[in-house]
């Protein structure tokens, strides 16, 4: 790692007269010849990607392995251009211009993170001095600075980190392995600020500890913004609190306080994340300095006049139009519910390289780092709403709508809740998302013998996912609103699934009882997918004899028996999708060798009888004059259903 003096030669008017030099060669070179070798010594790359430099303690740092995963093809040594820095006026003016202008900067509040990625803590009294240490010029150089006051989410320390705490699963492990995170990033957690045991609390005094934090950080923000030139910085403030201590919003408005302070639109850019998880205040603080710094004008909460027209005065065809350009409508028309999650979220096609144009385009609604680097060109970590209690305007990630649309009027929450519930397929799984085979016994464990005995544990729940999705997640009046429901179930051992006469059975009956006289059955389509284990761990082929098959075909049975009543008070439409319960039995070993064309026609046949149990008589129309059934859902296509 190398290092080098931050000050130079201060080129302020003010300084007193120096004795006049012999011209140095390098001056008598154009301008531009000058710029070039200032590129080939390392002070800005070729190729247009900023390097990521460290300020810390008066010395500049760049972290050599962290360019190498960005792609560099020759890695700067800040040795090499350090005295260019410490030379003549004219050369330091120039040189500091182009490094702080092409380049990316990141100062934390602790020591940056060693090679080893641990975070110490600063044995400076003003950790922050760097700011103070630069020279007027070089701030007003600065093109993009991040500054981390705590940070209790590691962001991406490089392009192909897939250690980081915003990926899906990294903090949490399924298995004996510990988490990407604590294998990759152990030491750069921090305790949020205002937790019972704060990182930053070397004295056990809290209070202290964030008192001095936002002291330093007021004394450099005041420093660094009185310098910045309109129009050029792009400014990222990372300090996370913990949302549920009384002071968290007074100590927020503390962070955001001397950047409200610069003029509407002073900021190129600006991105504040407040808190690692999502809190709605602490968002919306974030987003409305966000917007006041780069000069987004807001909503008014003035009452409009009486002669006014508001959304609420328009017919409701309008209001329905509009609401439909608004977040109650996800980017593929799709949002999944899960036992696990307890949220709604939708999916990315980002893990899968041989999705189309059109499919990745919805990347940029679910993970809004990717589109921040490509246009940024640099790693500025994790801003999303979506995650955090962070604003910017790079994250397009969809979130579920918030309170304020449903809360203006009773006309308009009735409009929101249509344009949400009709417009979007719901997707509810009973355990997990991804991968959607996954059991919770198993989870993602291959080490166990698959030749070991079944595994006997009943039912883990006392209901099914559908019916808390339908009893308690959707309000009763927007039941109606529903056009398409899909419901996913993993293939649960054969001792697994509830009995005809188990409480969840019956509990699924009479919640499908409870539902016909509520729901719109002419303008519904249902859809029940059991999750075959294709790409599972040898540990999931569990179905090894005729009777446990028969077993899980009960199971089966049992499920879609109470969608009977469903589709004789008018269902639009039902589709299944089984796997063939008897697929792994020794009986059927011989033909699953022959190829996947006998498997396929007995999914085929399974489904058909699924289908025609439920629909009976109306069965045909399912498929008549050319009809097709709606194609699969994200997940099922991508997970390869």
């Amino acid at each position: 790692m190398a290092s080098l003096p931050l000050t130079g030669p201060d080129p302020s008017p003010t300084s007193p007269p120096s004795p006049p030099l012999p011209s140095s060669p390098l001056l008598r070179l154009t301008p531009h010849i000058r710029q070039r070798i200032y590129r080939y010594l390392g002070l800005a790359s070729w190729n247009g990607r900023p390097y990521t430099f460290y300020l810390h303690a008066g010395h500049l740092k760049l972290r050599q392995r962290w360019a190498l995963d960005l792609g560099f093809d020759s890695l700067p040594n800040p040795d090499r251009f350090h005295g260019l820095l410490l030379s003549c006026r004219v050369i330091h003016a120039e040189a500091a211009a182009l490094l702080y202008s092409a380049n990316h900067f990141v100062l934390y509040y602790f020591n940056p993170p060693d090679d080893l990625g641990q975070l110490t803590p600063s044995t400076s009294s003003r950790p922050l001095h760097t700011l103070h240490a630069l020279t007027a010029s070089s701030l007003r150089s600065l093109s993009s600075l991040k500054v981390v006051l705590n940070e209790a989410a590691c962001h991406r320390l490089t392009l192909y980190d897939t250690g980081s705490c915003c990926f899906d699963g990294c903090e949490k492990s399924d298995s004996d392995t510990p988490p990407l995170c604590k294998q990759n990033h152990q030491g750069l957690h921090q305790l949020p600020l205002l937790s019972p045991v704060s990182v930053g609390d070397y004295y056990n005094n809290k209070r202290a500890a964030t008192h001095s934090i936002l002291e330093e950080w007021h004394s450099a923000a005041a420093r660094l913004l009185s310098h910045v030139a309109p129009g050029r910085l792009a400014l990222s403030v990372v300090c996370d609190i913990d949302p549920k201590h009384p002071r968290s919003l007074e100590v927020a408005n503390a962070v955001v306080a001397p950047i409200r302070l610069l003029p509407p639109s002073h900021l190129k850019e600006c991105r504040i994340r407040l808190a690692k998880t999502a809190d709605t205040r602490l968002r919306q603080l974030a987003e409305d300095t966000v917007s006041y710094t780069c000069g987004i004008p807001t909503i008014s909460l003035k009452p409009p006049s009486s002669m006014a027209t508001t959304l609420a005065t328009l017919p409701r065809e309008l209001r329905i139009r509009i609401l439909e350009y608004t977040d109650l409508v996800t980017p593929r028309r799709q949002v999944i519910w899960s036992r696990q999650d307890h949220a709604y979220t939708v999916w990315s096609f980002s893990c899968d390289p041989d999705a189309s144009p059109d499919d990745r385009h919805g990347d940029q609604f679910s993970q809004c780092w990717r589109d921040s680097y490509e246009r940024c060109r640099s790693i500025n970590g994790c801003f999303c709403r979506r995650r955090h209690a962070a604003f910017s305007l790079g994250c397009k990630c969809w979130a579920p709508p918030g309170p304020a649309l449903f809360l203006l009027s009773r006309a308009l929450y009735q409009d929101a809740q249509f344009v949400f519930f009709s417009s979007n397929r719901f997707i509810v799984h009973d355990y997990k998302i991804s991968p959607p085979w996954v059991l919770p016994v198993l989870e993602l464990s291959d080490v166990e013998d698959p030749d070991a005995p079944v595994p006997v544990y009943p039912y883990p729940n006392a209901r099914f996912a559908a019916s808390e999705f339908l009893r308690e997640v959707v309000p009763t009046s927007s039941l109606a609103h529903l056009r398409f429901l899909e419901l996913v179930f993993p293939l649960y051992l054969p001792s697994s699934w509830p009995e005809t006469r188990h409480p969840t059975m019956q509990d699924w009956w009479a919640t499908v009882d409870w539902l016909q006289d509520k729901v719109n059955l002419a303008a519904l389509t249902v859809r029940l997918m059991v999750v075959g284990p294709n790409d599972a761990p040898d540990s999931y082929y569990r179905i090894r004899t005729v009777v446990e098959g028969a077993a899980v075909m009960t199971a089966f049975q049992d499920i879609t028996r109470p969608l009977r009543p469903l589709a004789d008070h008018g269902l639009a439409a039902f589709y299944a999708h089984f796997p063939y319960p008897w697929e792994w039995t020794e009986e059927s070993r011989d033909r699953r060798m022959t190829g996947l064309g006998w498997l396929r026609k007995q999914e085929k046949a399974l489904k058909k009888r699924a289908e025609f149990n439920v629909m009976s008589g109306r069965y045909e129309s399912l498929y008549a004059n050319g009809r097709e059934e709606p194609k699969l859902s994200d997940w099922a296509w991508l997970e390869g259903h």
